[in-house]
């Protein structure tokens, strides 16, 4: 191991503009999932720095920071496996701080796995490709944590850009990845007219996946939940023909769609608040919008093509707070690197 080095990755956080949820593993290793996801310019920043005593792992992610001298003490789960996986156990200091706060439904978990793994592998000096990255943060996080996800966040925050992804293997893995073909006129009517907000509710996406999956469990409601499913995953294929042709009202309205689709998965996608903050939307101009993510609060994502200052004066009367946001096209990388 080097003496000194200082590192410092960016990872993007992302957002869904269709398909969302057929990635999850218990449906797409069955009836396969395709999706298109995007990176934003939202980051996830991770430092790595060499403490005096080489001996010594310090820690510091949100509001909590450990100092031990064993890696199996390290409170915090993915640090732990990822320098696991990587064979750091000693001797390091990883540091991060995010543009939005967890559980906003943007990936954030994702992204900070990834930003992790980069700085841990350029540390080591060992270049891992953004694929790589993507499929050993899904390892992480569904085969060590267990969580009941799928690999939409790991592949797109490694990667970058707005891309079109499908699985069609009963492993579950992502086995096509394609760039969209979107016009650059497209993009930019994209981030003029997709407007983001906050609505300060903090959301687990792993309960809401849960359920959705004890959901799908019950004969009872097995049927609606997995034919939900088939809806969002035609939808989304559709959606990349609208992006690609440039419809983007057909975009707007598929929003709309998607989201009256997905809250027949899970109780736990809205609440009367959300579906208040939502109807006012539409109200307001809106084509559609959905909550970010699994669904229970986060952020909103509305597409809005017209009398947008209006619109966004009755969201903030309402309370949710407008986040600006623009499309990142480079996905996780070093933006420091003193090693």
């Amino acid at each position: 191991m080097r003496q000194r080095a200082t590192i410092i990755t960016q990872t993007p956080m992302r957002i869904t503009l269709g398909g969302g949820g057929t990635d999850v593993l218990w449906y797409s290793k069955k009836y396969g999932g395709a999706w298109i996801s995007a990176t934003i310019d939202k980051y996830v920043f991770v430092t790595l720095n060499i403490p005096e005593d080489k001996n010594l792992i310090r820690i510091s992610h949100g509001d909590t920071a450990a100092f031990v001298n064993d890696v199996n003490d390290i409170p915090n789960e993915i640090i732990r496996e990822c320098m696991k996986l990587v064979g750091v156990t000693s001797g390091i200091e990883i540091s991060t701080v995010a543009d939005a706060s967890a559980r906003s439904g943007l990936g954030g978990s994702g992204a900070f796995e990834v930003g992790v793994l980069n700085a841990l592998y350029t540390y080591l000096r060992k270049p891992v490709s953004p694929i790589q990255l993507g499929k050993e943060a899904c390892y992480i996080e569904m085969d060590k944590m267990g969580k009941s996800i799928g690999p939409q966040d790991q592949y797109i925050v490694s990667l970058g850009g707005i891309k079109y992804f499908e699985i069609n293997n009963p492993n579950g893995e992502v086995d096509k990845v394609e760039d969209i073909d979107i016009s650059s006129h497209t993009v930019s009517e994209l981030e003029h007219n997709l407007l983001f907000f906050r609505t300060g509710i903090m959301r687990d996406a792993n309960s809401v996946l849960l359920d959705q999956k004890q959901k799908a469990e019950l004969k009872s409601d097995q049927n609606e939940v997995i034919e939900a499913l088939h809806q969002i995953k035609e939808l989304g294929q559709k959606v990349k023909r609208y992006l690609e042709e440039g419809d983007l009202d057909a975009f707007g309205k598929s929003l709309d769609i998607h989201w009256l689709i997905k809250k027949r998965l899970s109780k736990k996608v809205t609440s009367s608040q959300i579906d208040f903050w939502y109807t006012e939307a539409m109200k307001s101009g809106a084509l559609g919008g959905k909550i970010m993510g699994a669904g229970g609060g986060g952020w909103f994502m509305f597409y809005v093509p017209k009398d947008k200052q209006k619109f966004r004066e009755k969201m903030a009367q309402i309370g949710l707070e407008e986040k600006k946001c623009r499309f990142d096209w480079e996905g996780t990388k070093v933006i420091i690197n003193l090693s």
